[in-house]
């Protein structure tokens, strides 16, 4: 059987990974809304840029501003794409952890109740 040092040392540390990992979340968040808006300013720039190829300039007089926003959305994309994946991978982990947290608690939980018994 464990003792009561382990048990709360497991504690602790099962707290300070959630933490850790609820931290981690936090910063994906953050990339995820920095990559969503770069996402949103492409799509905004590919909205407005409709009007410019109706002008009277042949289409390939446009053709490398037309390439460069293409690979600029496709970026965006990529760039939105990393960043749910990761939230969504800092998001798992944060539960993992604290799955391990409240087992954890339990044990302890569970050696408090035994220790009161008569």
């Amino acid at each position: 059987m464990t003792t009561r040092a382990e048990l709360e040392a497991a504690l602790a540390r099962a707290e300070a990974a959630w933490h850790k990992a609820n931290d981690e979340l936090d910063r994906a968040q953050a990339a995820r809304v920095q990559a969503n808006a770069a996402w949103d300013k492409a799509v905004a720039e590919r909205r407005t840029s409709g009007g410019d190829r109706r002008k009277a300039d042949t289409i390939w007089d446009k053709f490398a501003e037309r390439r460069k926003a293409v690979a600029d959305r496709r970026h965006a994309h990529a760039e939105r794409d990393q960043a749910n994946t990761a939230w969504d991978r800092a998001h798992a982990e944060r539960d993992q952890a604290r799955a391990a947290w409240d087992k954890a608690r339990a044990a302890l939980d569970e050696r408090n109740r035994a220790e009161r018994k008569p």
